[in-house]
């Protein structure tokens, strides 16, 4: 017994000094991008939100500061008024560039306009032959007065320097159509083409022009995806060598009023429309697909009766073979609207996408009480060169208000192709995607036992803070599922591809194992989805290393503790392993 116990001790000790200790970030709305040099990872967020780690656990804040012409760390109201950007070829013809003033468009829909608090959702790219940092950055202003613009710099740290405007949204009145770059994309006008002429039901046709996601296909073309709700979610091609819209690129409209897909001067629809919600577009090419990410419901926490939304963040999972789409849920459904959907809470009409996850509580030891998660949403997702990939977003919790934090997720892909996020956050876990198609990393002996489950619905009530919480059940030798739920199971041999049956659903997904959340518990743990975009999460609980959690030494005399001898310990001195309400704790 004492060798037993002196064996587990001694493994916590070296888990302890890597496997849990985490540094936090707030970034709201984080753009994970990787600095290969330093192999280390940036994630850009609004209100210049940064941080930086290299192991994806442990965080440091950064601040990026903006330069102009005469300052390496200029102010935000100055930051954005001049571009350095004057000339653009279009046609092999050099033409004059609009010298946009971001910060003042944005202020053309409010007397007291703020730029502090409108710099919203940047993402952030190398691109290799400009040879810069480029950083696609939102202005937003009232009114659909807002532009996306591109900064670069030379560190990823910055300072970031403002080139010039990709694509504006606002110019439905008047002449101001002249301030921007509509005539480069569509050519010499007299007025204001009348598809534009929208007033103030721009949002019924045309995006609101933030939350920008730039990125290369596999042919090395360069994309953006952008727009908030509204109008949708939109995407053009970019200029390789300039990091700006490819003036060169067409668009012949498709579509009339309120309905068209595809604009001469915005692109081409490929997600939302009609005031659906539907915000952050993130797409990432993993395995054999383009994957669609967008953050349906509002950002709040939910639980105010004065939030017009109250809350409801919750990521939604589309696909397709091209970048520009169609993109598909694992039903077929397209992620363009035809016509206006609720599509989130208890009376939501429309349920497509997959919807990885949403709001969960009382599972393992960190996701518990008010830190129960909620409102998760905005992510970004890289297909990391180690070979795993990674799910980065924010969460608000149950009750701390709309206080927020970054939480990182590996993702795998079940034996379809679609996307399953671990149960668990990523605490250093070393399995490959490889690994996961070519190896049992769970032997099917160990897989029988009890399980917490947690089934992740569509149309949680947000007003009341609905969220998901486990039930209980146990999977047996002979593949069979008993208890809260009931059903059947099967691995796939050589693979760690498991197949269940729950209530007559059937999910395919992923068996691996798990660390819980800061304790050195590791768990066989599975997440898997189902053709109607469910996707349900489990880990087995009857077989841990029954450790229950980390204390520092300041927060354990809350009640009586004991050596492994059984012996009251008043003030337990340096780190240990040490029992507490029955439980084993380490003390670091």
């Amino acid at each position: 017994m004492r060798k037993t116990i002196l064996s587990i001790f001694a493994a916590s000790v070296v888990l302890s000094a890597g496997a849990y200790d985490m540094t936090r970030a707030s970034v709201h709305d984080p753009s994970i991008v990787l600095e290969p040099t330093s192999q280390t990872y940036y994630i850009f967020g609004s209100h210049r939100a940064t941080a930086k780690t290299t192991d994806l656990m442990n965080w440091t804040e950064v601040t990026a500061p903006w330069q102009t012409a005469t300052s390496d760390d200029a102010a935000n109201s100055e930051a954005f008024t001049t571009p350095e950007v004057t000339k653009v070829t279009i046609g092999g013809q050099e033409v004059d560039f609009p010298a946009f003033n971001a910060m003042a468009w944005s202020a053309k829909g409010s007397d007291d306009y703020s730029i502090d608090g409108n710099m919203w959702a940047p993402d952030v790219i190398y691109n290799e032959a400009m040879g810069k940092w480029c950083m696609y950055l939102s202005i937003n202003g009232v009114s659909w007065y807002s532009s996306i613009i591109l900064l670069t710099a030379d560190n990823i740290e910055g300072p970031y320097r403002y080139q010039a405007p990709v694509v504006i949204s606002g110019f439905y009145a008047d002449d101001n159509y002249k301030e921007t770059d509509l005539e480069l994309a569509l050519g010499s006008l007299t007025s204001l083409p009348d598809r534009y002429a929208t007033g103030t039901a721009w949002g019924n046709r045309y995006p609101n022009c933030i939350d920008p996601c730039v990125f290369y296909d596999e042919e090395g073309k360069l994309w953006m995806a952008y727009g908030s709700w509204s109008g949708g979610i939109w995407m053009l091609e970019l200029d390789e060598n300039t990091g700006l819209r490819d003036y060169d690129v067409e668009y012949t409209q498709v579509g009339t009023g309120d309905g068209i897909t595809v604009d001469p001067y915005f692109g081409k629809k490929i997600a939302g429309g009609y005031y659906v919600s539907g915000e952050g577009a993130y797409i990432e090419h993993i395995g054999d697909y383009y994957f669609l990410f967008v953050t349906y419901g509002g950002l709040s926490a939910g639980g105010d009766a004065s939030d017009y939304n109250n809350g409801g963040y919750q990521m939604r999972v589309f696909r397709s073979e091209n970048p520009d789409g169609p993109y598909v849920d694992a039903s077929g459904t397209k992620a363009i609207y035809t016509s206006y959907r609720l599509n989130f809470g208890p009376n939501a009409t429309d349920n497509r996408g997959v919807n990885i996850f949403g709001a969960y509580g009382e599972w393992g030891y960190q996701t518990v009480n008010e830190y129960s998660e909620r409102s998760q949403g905005h992510n970004s997702i890289i297909d990391a060169e180690d070979g795993r990939t990674y799910l980065v977003y924010h969460t608000r919790f149950q009750n701390l208000w709309n206080w927020h934090q970054v939480r990182v997720h590996q993702v795998f892909q079940n034996e379809d192709g679609w996307l399953v996020a671990a149960p668990f956050e990523y605490t250093g876990e070393e399995v490959t995607n490889d690994d996961v198609k070519n190896t049992q990393q769970i032997a099917t002996s160990d897989i029988p036992g009890n399980y917490k489950l947690l089934i992740h619905k569509y149309k949680l009530d947000h007003l009341n803070k609905e969220l998901v919480t486990p039930i209980e059940i146990e999977l047996d030798a002979n593949g069979n599922i008993s208890g809260d739920a009931t059903g059947s199971w099967e691995i796939t041999s050589g693979t760690s591809y498991i197949t269940l049956t729950i209530d007559d659903r059937e999910y395919k997904g992923v068996m691996v194992e798990q660390m819980l959340e800061q304790t050195t518990n590791k768990a066989a743990a599975f997440t898997a989805m189902a053709k109607n975009g469910m996707t349900v999460w489990g880990y087995r609980y009857d077989k841990t290393t029954s450790i229950a959690n980390i204390e520092n030494a300041t927060s354990i005399n809350d009640s009586k503790m004991y050596d492994l001898q059984g012996r009251e310990i008043t003030n337990p001195i340096g780190k240990g392993l040490y029992i507490k309400k029955g439980k084993k704790f380490i003390v670091q």
